[in-house]
């Protein structure tokens, strides 16, 4: 279900195809993700297809909004050279909200539904959740330092290519300085992972009471970090500094050519938002 929500945030915000053509299918595809995990019957179906269309009323003309102006914020502050760690912070916390008020929409809808699932089902999305830790644990775990920061490297180049296109050299030893001086947390998050799936099973198990599911989905949801350890927490917060720093010095290091790629696609997609969210 998490992994749901976050899916369909980057699908939104970061679809390689036209954020038009993402977003009108949107209904489609969060149905076909949602069915690898449950199969609904058809009462729950006809519920969920009730809340699906209600959320994309609400989050195409009241959520939409938001991120334009945030986007256009953020380019602002690149084209104005005035994004700083302080701006990056500022941004994480708008995204952290983003989420909560989408989670805050959907949970009225959502718990009723989760609340008539048979034990069977919920059976169903536990194995499927272990069949992800499964994958996860098989990706990372047993990988050289090396190899996981060459991972990282590649991942962070692939996304920040999308934006601004070929990276410079100077560029991709900033991005592999930060991946080698971030702290490991690794471990921590597969372990904080496995605890946050267990939890979840314990909610979907005790799903009968209402209140109490709520509450639960709630926390998971929506606060994570109460499922952290301490110390997981800390090197999140440090790394999230340093990769705000990261951020900077690509800025810094941008070409003309990077900036004018940047600019293109990020007004492309600040325009296709809006004309979306003010269509009838």
């Amino acid at each position: 279900m998490k992994k749901l929500g976050l899916w369909l945030l980057i699908l939104i915000m970061f679809a390689g195809c036209s954020t038009k053509v993402g977003y009108y299918f949107l209904d489609w595809a969060i149905e076909w993700k949602l069915e690898e995990y449950v199969t609904l019957n058809d009462e729950q179906q006809r519920q969920f297809e009730v809340a699906l269309d209600e959320f994309l009323v609400w989050h195409r003309t009241q959520e939409l909004p938001r991120y334009q102006a945030q986007l256009s914020q953020l380019l602002a502050e690149f084209n104005n050279q005035s994004f700083t760690l302080q701006s990056w912070n500022d941004h994480v916390v708008s995204a952290k909200s983003h989420w909560t008020r989408v989670f805050d929409f959907v949970e009225p809808s959502l718990v009723p539904i989760i609340s008539s699932f048979s034990d069977q089902q919920v059976e169903q999305i536990i194995a499927q959740l272990r069949v992800d830790e499964k994958e996860l644990n098989k990706k990372y775990l047993g990988k050289s330092q090396s190899e996981l920061i060459d991972m990282a490297d590649k991942r962070i180049e692939k996304r920040l290519k999308r934006w601004m296109g070929k990276l410079t050299t100077a560029q991709k030893l900033a991005v592999h300085e930060y991946n080698v001086a971030r702290g490991d947390t690794l471990d921590m998050w597969l372990e904080y992972r496995h605890e946050w799936i267990r939890l979840f099973s314990q909610a979907l198990k005790n799903r009968h009471n209402q209140m109490a599911l709520s509450h639960s989905l709630s926390l998971l949801m929506t606060q994570p970090d109460t499922v952290k350890s301490k110390a997981y927490k800390t090197v999140l917060e440090n790394n999230s500094k340093e990769f705000g720093m990261l951020l900077i010095d690509i800025e810094k290091l941008a070409s003309s050519k990077q900036k004018q790629r940047f600019n293109k696609k990020l007004n492309t997609l600040i325009k296709e938002l809006t004309e979306i969210s003010q269509e009838d």
